[in-house]
């Protein structure tokens, strides 16, 4: 993965280490090296914060030739940050320094287990988590909050699906038809590659109940709760919550609907716990040409993280974003199988505003959908099943989803 690079951030390296140790040579998010009185280690990649963590507490697992006397200097990554350790030679003190964060200090022991237990403890509860994960989400396209799959970009494509899928031909009620209240179930499945490094995997539940009113039925109450495990070659995340969203037509073509939501992400794999909290308006317009329908969406929306606690960490990343989605959807009616199917073509653009953006600042999706066509069916259930290719300046992949309801 790239992580972006700063002059301050290479000369601190560079002052911090010998010219045999000054770069990690790891693609992923945590990563250990350690050269023991100039013997260059094996270096230790993995997307998992077990390989920073068993490190950090275990030279050895990467230079065999360290002792509890050695001078050590150990160059890591933690949620990439790169991080120096360093040991004077017949010394107990632990000397870090979060290169790109500028915190650095030292912890002293009885022994160097004890120093190395005390820094595990700073790392997992302490401030430092927080800021890390601030930097992780500017500056890496696989954040758990900011990142392809992360907490951020998923809930606000349900956000925007809230109110767009509305105005498809596609999977809802007719209006004219008695306003049964909807319980929606669903299941997606992403796939996306970084820049050639890492995998992606997203698998997602997303369930909702919709309350129509008895008097207008476009009017709608959306209750959804979306639930998705992230997995980032084989360090899983997970992130999930409540929203609610309310449907106002202000005219037959035109609806807004302003949503909130309350999420939690967590990841004892990639050391990452947060709540996210949200807010979005978007606008729906459908305009009938004739022989198909084309829908216009416009979201914006505010994501901020909060404080959560689970197990051994306990921070806040102090994330706030603001976000567009816009889209086009064509409704076409389709004959493959019969009358009352409809196929949809679809094409959203994300973009991040404002002074503070993270790594992978816009996006851009081309979607096909197929489903029951609502203008040509009395059913009072309705399936809609798709795939869509999504692109960034780091990221190539593809989703694939099934939704019912009923």
């Amino acid at each position: 993965m790239n992580l972006k690079s700063t002059a301050i951030a290479a000369a601190l390296l560079g002052a911090s280490l010998p010219a045999a140790a000054q770069q990690l040579d790891c693609g992923k998010s945590f990563g250990f090296r350690a050269d023991i009185n100039g013997s260059r280690g094996a270096t230790l990649c993995s997307s998992n914060v077990d390989a920073f963590i068993d490190s950090a507490k275990n030279f050895t697992l990467s230079n065999a030739g360290y002792t509890q006397i050695s001078q050590a200097t150990a160059m890591g990554r933690f949620n990439d940050v790169n991080v120096v350790l360093r040991y004077d030679a017949r010394s107990n003190t632990l000397n870090y320094d979060f290169v790109e964060l500028g915190m650095r200090g030292s912890f002293t022991g009885a022994n160097r287990d004890q120093s190395e237990e005390l820094f595990e403890e700073y790392v997992k509860k302490g401030d430092i988590l927080g800021k890390v994960l601030r930097y992780q989400a500017k500056n890496s396209p696989t954040s758990a909050l900011t990142g392809e799959g992360g907490a951020i970009p998923m809930l606000a494509m349900a956000d925007f699906n809230t109110s767009f899928d509305n105005a498809s031909q596609i999977g809802v009620p007719d209006q004219n038809q008695t306003a049964n209240n909807l319980i929606g179930v669903g299941l997606s499945y992403g796939s996306y590659n970084i820049d050639g490094n890492e995998d992606v995997k997203t698998t997602s539940l997303p369930l909702s109940y919709t309350i129509r009113n008895n008097i207008d039925p476009r009017r709608q109450l959306v209750l959804s709760m979306p639930l998705t495990q992230v997995t980032v070659d084989g360090a899983k995340a997970y992130h999930g919550g409540l929203g609610a969203a309310y449907r106002l037509p202000l005219t037959d073509r035109w609806t807004l609907t302003p949503g909130a939501r309350y999420s939690v992400v967590a990841s004892k794999d990639r050391a990452t716990v947060s709540t996210v909290m949200s807010a979005s308006l978007m606008s729906t317009y459908v305009l009938p040409l004739g022989g198909f329908d084309l829908a216009m969406g416009n979201m914006v929306g505010v994501y901020k993280t909060g404080k959560f606690s689970s197990g051994d960490y306990s921070f806040d990343p102090d994330v706030n974003l603001k976000m567009t989605r816009n889209g086009l959807m064509a409704s076409v009616p389709t004959a493959m199988f019969g009358s009352k199917m409809a196929a949809e073509f679809s094409i959203i653009d994300t973009r991040y505003l404002g002074s503070e953006k993270p790594f992978v600042t816009d996006s851009q999706e081309v979607g096909i959908t197929l489903g029951t066509n609502r203008k040509a069916s009395n059913a009072r259930s309705f399936t809609r099943m798709g795939a869509t290719y999504v692109r960034s300046k780091t990221t190539k992949g593809f989703t694939v989803n099934l939704g019912f309801w009923f």
